[in-house]
């Protein structure tokens, strides 16, 4: 199966601060990690908003906000919806659902 591109916009910079050095942040990691790679479930974040002190791996609820945001934009660019929407992420995400 092909990458698909990221749900987020690349030419921005970070995400959230627009800075122009960026990391790529898997949005579900560990074994999920080559999922989240395939299906575009990553974001460009700078350093501090990845891995910093107010970043994504230290600040739980910017961890759910993109978890659950990224949720949302797979199921619609899979152009499903509700429980459909749902079901599917849980089928390609083994399991997992954040709505």
């Amino acid at each position: 199966m092909s990458k698909k591109p990221s749900l987020y916009p690349v030419d921005d910079g970070c995400f959230i601060c627009h800075s122009p050095y960026t990391e790529c942040h898997h949005i579900y990691p560990s074994s999920r990690r080559p999922i989240s790679e395939r299906e575009g479930c990553t974001v460009r974040l700078c350093h501090e908003h990845h891995q910093g002190n107010t970043g994504v791996h230290r600040n739980h609820e910017l961890d759910l906000f993109f978890r659950t945001d990224c949720q949302r934009r797979w199921m619609k660019r899979e152009g499903l919806d509700g429980e459909e929407g749902i079901k599917a992420f849980r089928e390609t995400f083994h399991g997992m659902s954040y709505l």
